[in-house]
């Protein structure tokens, strides 16, 4: 039966894999063909708030089968699929076999985790990272033999996939501290203090790394809304994401009127799951799945870390828990299941199906102005940007309009009227607009310099393309 469920989980990760990279995996995609080895972890990542599993990965994965949206995402196709195996393991070890399918089952069709999975970023490798860390705790608690030499190396496995995966480290002393086991407290101890001395060579760059993201914060006030800045919609808005995905609705009238009773389904499961597992289950899970998010979002009042995405690692705690939910009624369990599944389900085929849902659509932008052949098309920036320059391969006259990110005044773009000289098509990208140039002074330059606003274009995800044309 775990053969199935792994091979729907396979199957329904690979529809639309091909979509269109968005912006960080562009970037990521981009550095990993052009930088060596060496210089993608020294030069390129001080400029990327993680750590350096993801780029080794990336790095190696794209030298050896190329840099296609299908080949820079299977990885992560990989990871998820395994990720569904260790939350069975995970299951069928703390409760039942029949929990452990049930929770791989909700797994392997949860739209959040499917979305992830599909990403060439390093979600789906946190996840695994943790999933797997756990296991091994729970083995060790139960008596079983567990080698420290895989203790350790599970533990810096975690270390080396993205930083917010290490709030497991504090959520498992918390759970171990309320064990009472001073032998394996101990033994934890050990195994984290020697796997910190291993990835000790990190340190230097994760300073860098943190200065950078000091002074781009400092810089860009904005930028903490994308990055996941502090605001109390945070958790409840993360509770949500994990039952139905990246799908949403524009009217939020009948958006709160679907999840409301859908919302308080899962919240029912997880009351009753947790409620129907022993102490020492109900607090390990309860531990995964509540330390990590709290400590985080104290974090993000400082410093902007918190984004639901960025927790993907606790959704096989929040799908075991709803899986013990189900199982807890001997009469109604099947329908129970069932209306998860469809829920479920549901979602996942919304996004994967919809482009509307799907990522940035730059594959589509550069192929209609590819057909339109424009004089040249800028960037509310001070470059073109990689996922751009990913599809369009050197084919379009393409410019950044700006001196200084973010724009502050007139100064700060470029000089517009050298730039454009004797070009009567202009096409201006407005993506991320609201933190580049808020004030929208590269399209008030372009009134000034004598061009009209002729159409506007809307591509999913990047946003309004504007299109101007100048009279001879």
């Amino acid at each position: 039966m775990i053969w199935i469920i792994l091979a729907v989980g396979l199957i329904l990760r690979l529809i639309s894999l091909n979509q269109s990279l968005w912006l960080d995996e562009a970037i990521n995609v981009v550095a990993s063909r052009d930088f060596s080895f060496w210089g993608m972890i020294t030069q390129y990542a001080p400029a990327d708030f993680h750590p350096p599993g993801w780029f080794v990965i990336l790095w190696t994965w794209g030298k050896l089968f190329g840099y296609s949206e299908i080949s820079v995402r299977l990885p992560s196709v990989i990871f998820g699929v395994i990720t569904i195996y260790i939350t069975y393991l995970l299951g069928r070890k703390l409760v039942s076999k029949e929990l452990g399918l049930v929770a791989a089952l909700l797994l392997s069709i949860n739209p959040l985790h499917i979305y992830y999975s599909q990403e060439a970023r390093m979600y789906a490798l946190a996840a695994l990272a943790v999933a797997v860390n756990v296991l091994l705790l729970v083995k060790i608690i139960k008596g079983e033999k567990v080698n420290l030499f895989f203790l350790i190396i599970s533990n810096l496995f975690v270390l080396l996939s993205d930083y917010i995966a290490y709030f497991i480290f504090p959520a498992q002393f918390i759970f171990l501290l309320f064990l009472k086991k001073g032998e394996i407290i101990k033994r934890w101890v050990v195994a984290l203090l020697s796997a910190l001395a291993l990835g000790v060579f990190w340190l230097p760059i994760f300073l860098a790394q943190l200065n950078i993201g000091t002074v781009a914060s400092a810089n860009l006030p904005t930028w903490k809304f994308v990055a996941g800045g502090f605001d109390f919609k945070t958790i409840p808005l993360t509770f949500v994401k994990f039952i139905i995905g990246r799908i949403s609705l524009a009217d939020k009238v009948t958006y709160t009127a679907v999840l409301l009773p859908v919302g308080s389904l899962f919240a029912y499961l997880l009351w009753r799951g947790q409620n129907k597992l022993g102490d020492f289950r109900r607090s390990l899970l309860i531990a995964w799945g509540v330390i990590p998010i709290v400590l985080a979002s104290i974090i993000s009042i400082a410093v902007p870390v918190y984004s639901y995405f960025r927790v993907l690692f606790i959704v096989p705690a929040f799908i075991i828990l709803i899986a013990s939910g189900i199982l807890s009624f001997k009469k109604f369990r099947y329908g129970f299941l069932t209306v998860v599944v469809l829920i479920e389900l549901f979602c996942t085929l919304v996004y994967l199906l919809n482009p509307v849902y799907q990522r940035e659509d730059w594959k589509g932008l550069v192929s209609n102005l590819q057909s339109l052949q424009p004089s040249v098309v800028l960037f509310e920036s001070s470059g073109t940007l990689p996922p751009f320059d990913y599809y369009a391969k050197g084919s379009l006259n393409a410019k950044g309009a700006l001196r200084d990110f973010p724009a502050k005044d007139k100064s700060s773009v470029s000089d517009l009227g050298s730039l454009l000289k004797g070009k009567n098509k202009v096409y201006l990208v407005d993506y991320l607009v609201q933190i580049s140039d808020p004030q929208r002074l590269v399209a008030k330059e372009l009134d000034d310099l004598g061009y009209q606003e002729k159409d506007i274009k809307n591509f999913n995800g990047v946003g309004f393309v504007y299109y101007y044309e100048k009279s001879d």
